[in-house]
């Protein structure tokens, strides 16, 4: 019958007969080579180097970057595995991790506290106005070389972190404090990171800026409510000339087509009365021409046209004087109705 823990029992009973083995075998060898340094004193200096050689074996991780020195002088920079480099005091390896993502922030959410007090996070805008500025620069090593050899700081974050804050005071002082505090967030994060990374690359940090979080930015909490009062005149400001504007865009287009109808209609009044008084002057000079021939005929002519002008305005009443009866009267007007 198959039983389990009478094969653990055999693994481990095998197991140790192996490590026995093995201790007895590295016994048997020293106890060999003790014996013959006596004889053979260079026996000695053999396991000493032998020693000293294998204490240059090493293992660099996935996530680190092995950075060899000889003599004190940069020589090799090795990836992930076991390695193999000249043991201390030849020979010196440095691992740096360039996977792990570093945080540094800058300005503390909230009151800010003593970071106030030391200016950390306290900006000046384009248009003269303070703000509190709490951001976060997340970066990792892009060179592990430069950033062993050529960071003085031994805390290479607080390079990071004082040069960020130099970037975003030089950001935020190109911008108006609305614009800051409205929609350009965005680029304002964005314009950061590019200067910082400019800035971090002309030191030859060997670091690179994955990003830069706008998390809050306000003005100073004493003066908070004031700002606020600002904001609000400069809002109203903005919303009455956008109405006066609006106002402006209306009445002149209006103005502008009364101006025009009215200059249309002097000109066909113009036109009209030209036309009417050239008329009456042909008019006049024609019948001139008939009175010249005929007076008597013109001249009747021109009594019954008259007169036929004014009783047409009036109402007209026509009494006989025959005394047959009281009087005749004939009401013209209402005939013509």
């Amino acid at each position: 019958m198959f039983d389990p823990w009478n094969l653990d029992k055999k693994s481990a009973a095998n197991s140790e007969d192996v490590l026995n083995k093995t201790v007895s075998d590295v016994k048997w060898f020293f106890s060999g080579l003790t014996k013959n340094m006596g004889k053979k004193p260079y026996l000695i200096v053999l396991v000493v180097l032998l020693l000293y050689a294998c204490m240059g074996f090493y293992i660099v991780h996935p996530s680190e970057e092995g950075i060899e020195l000889t003599f004190g002088k940069y020589s090799n920079t090795e990836t992930s595995g076991l390695r193999y480099h000249f043991p201390a005091p030849i020979g010196k390896v440095y691992k740096v991790n360039v996977k792990e993502v570093n945080r540094e922030e800058i300005g503390i959410s909230g009151s800010y506290g003593r970071d106030v007090d030391r200016g950390e996070g306290v900006m000046l805008t384009g248009d003269e106005n303070i703000v509190n500025v709490n951001f976060e620069v997340q970066w990792r090593v892009s060179n592990a070389k430069d950033y062993l050899f050529k960071v003085r700081d031994y805390r290479p974050g607080f390079s990071v972190k004082n040069a960020a804050e130099s970037a975003m005071r030089e950001i935020i002082g190109k911008n108006t404090i609305s614009f800051a505090l409205g929609q350009g967030r965005p680029e304002i994060s964005r314009d950061t990171r590019v200067l910082l990374q400019q800035i971090l690359d002309g030191y030859q940090m060997g670091i690179e800026v994955l990003s830069v979080q706008m998390k809050k930015i306000d003005p100073p909490e004493k003066v908070i409510s004031s700002f606020r009062d600002v904001q609000s005149a400069r809002a109203d400001k903005e919303r009455t000339i956008n109405e006066a504007y609006a106002y402006s865009n209306d009445i002149v287009p209006r103005a502008r087509g009364e101006a025009i109808r009215i200059k249309l209609d002097a000109e066909a009044y113009e036109s009209e009365i030209v036309n009417e008084a050239k008329g009456n002057a042909n008019r006049f000079l024609s019948l001139y021409e008939e009175y010249k021939e005929n007076p008597s005929l013109v001249k009747n002519r021109i009594y019954l046209e008259t007169m036929e002008n004014i009783f047409n305005k009036v109402d007209k009443v026509v009494i006989t004087d025959d005394l047959k009866g009281m009087f005749s009267y004939l009401p013209l007007t209402n005939l013509g109705k």
